[in-house]
């Protein structure tokens, strides 16, 4: 390697010379031996060996820092991530609350809309032709307007809803044909009964016909309580208008009955007829009719009030009895204030059956005034139901005790019309008498107290 050395200098002085260059002396370059390639480390080696290290010390760091800067950043974006979720289902919660809200109020709404249907719903209207067993227990209101009810069939009323408020209005009609009836039945409490409609019960073709065949009774309340009926028109009856049985606390006002189209024919059409009945006020009402304005089979604590009777038989008791003393065949606590009666066979009446029991008791008669009536006063316990009439022959089975007359005036035929059995009489009290009578009539069998 050393002669590759020194000949390669010698012909580079050489050439040098022949070029005619000057001569400058050269610094021996020696390249490294083999030997040092193999198997010694240069200082330029080791230095580069070193920056090697160094630099891959800090690479290595660099890379461990920006990892853990990464690491932080991640785990920086994963917290938040985290957060933004929980921010999301933050918002998320609240949106699905007030989702609920909202619905809810919407369920509400929706509910409140669905009550004022139903309250629409509850209010029936009854029209054109009636069909017989026409269902009504879910109508809170009833409107009965211009109805048509067919030959035989009843207008049932009996499955109302307690609280129903029923509504005649136009003219329903009733068709003709021979039954018992009724035409109307009423059952319920707290209900509500009024006009202005009328109720035509065509009692034109019943009349001619006479009293021995079968007609309908026209409205029956049976176990009504807590009512009031008011403000409508029944006419044309074909027998008894009302048939109140087994009832309590109800008042019957401002009402009109009227069969004076029967001209004197439309016999029996009696305006109330009351059985086993307590806490009756029958007041303010126009009865025109051919029969008693009121007929008392039975009942206690009855008010009847304030009406106008017209070309009846008047206010009667009776008649009355039955084979035992019971509920069925007592009147007692009867009220008869300050109504007017005009053109009737008597005005205010008693009358018991022979050989039947009975009791009518604690009567009282207040302010009644009476217009051209045959007999005033009638009491009469000799009734004879069979056949129709009196007998004559006072019973000694009903008792007729504590009767009170405070108040009499107007005119009448007879004051006069009494025959009972003194035996089963007591306690009658006639005061405060003014009626202009033609004749003083009979009194036979009353107490001897009674000052006629």
């Amino acid at each position: 390697m050393k002669l590759f050395t020194s000949t390669f200098a010698a012909l580079a002085l050489f050439v040098a010379a022949a070029n005619g260059l000057d001569l400058v002396t050269q610094t021996e370059v020696s390249l490294p031996s083999q030997a040092s390639q193999v198997g010694e480390v240069s200082p330029y080696n080791a230095e580069q060996v070193q920056q090697n290290d160094a630099s891959q010390a800090d690479q290595d760091d660099t890379n461990q820092a920006d990892q853990e800067q990464q690491n932080n950043a991640n785990q920086a974006n994963q917290a938040d991530q985290a957060q933004q979720n929980d921010a999301n289902q933050a918002d998320q919660a609240q949106q699905n609350d007030a989702s609920q809200v909202n619905q809810a109020q919407q369920n509400d709404a929706s509910q409140a809309n669905q009550a004022d249907q139903v309250q629409q719903d509850d209010t029936c209207t009854l029209t054109g032709t009636y069909v017989e067993g026409t269902n009504v227990t879910h109508c809170s209101s009833i409107v009965i307007d211009s109805l048509s009810v067919p030959a035989g069939v009843m207008l049932d009323l009996t499955n109302v809803t307690d609280g129903t408020s029923i509504k005649f209005q136009g003219t329903t009609t009733f068709g003709q044909k021979k039954w018992a009836g009724p035409l109307i039945k009423l059952t319920g409490k707290d209900l509500s009964v009024t006009g202005p409609g009328t109720l035509d019960g065509l009692g034109s073709w019943y009349w001619p016909q006479g009293q021995n065949i079968t007609r309908p009774v026209f409205f029956r309340l049976s176990n009504v309580a807590n009512s009031k009926l008011s403000g409508f028109t029944i006419k044309n009856m074909p027998v008894r208008t009302f048939s109140i049985l087994s009832s309590n606390y109800t008042t019957i006002s401002g009402l009109t009955i009227d069969s004076r189209a029967g001209n004197g024919s439309a016999k029996n059409t009696d305006g109330f007829d009351l059985s086993r009945n307590n806490h009756i006020t029958i007041t303010g009402n126009k009865i025109y009719n051919q029969d008693d304005c009121l007929a008392m089979q039975s009942s206690t604590n009855t008010i009847f009030s304030n009406n106008y009777c017209c070309g009846g038989h008047g206010i009667s008791i009776g008649s009355l009895g039955g084979n035992a003393v019971n509920q069925s065949t007592t009147v007692q606590g009867l009220v008869v204030e300050d109504n007017t009666i005009v053109n009737s066979d008597n005005g205010l009446r008693i009358k018991t059956i022979i050989g039947l029991k009975g009791l009518v008791n604690n009567i009282t008669y207040i302010n009644n005034k009476l217009v051209n009536v045959k007999h005033a006063i009638v009491m009469h316990s000799d009734y004879n139901k069979t056949k129709g009439g009196y007998s004559g022959i006072p019973s000694g089975l009903v008792k007729i005790t504590n009767i009170k007359i405070d108040g009499l005036f107007g005119t009448a035929t007879n004051l006069y019309n009494i025959l009972a059995n003194p035996n089963v009489v007591s306690n009658w009290s006639f005061t405060n008498i003014a009626v202009n009578a033609t004749n003083i009539g009979n009194c036979t069998g009353g107490p001897s107290n009674v000052q006629y």
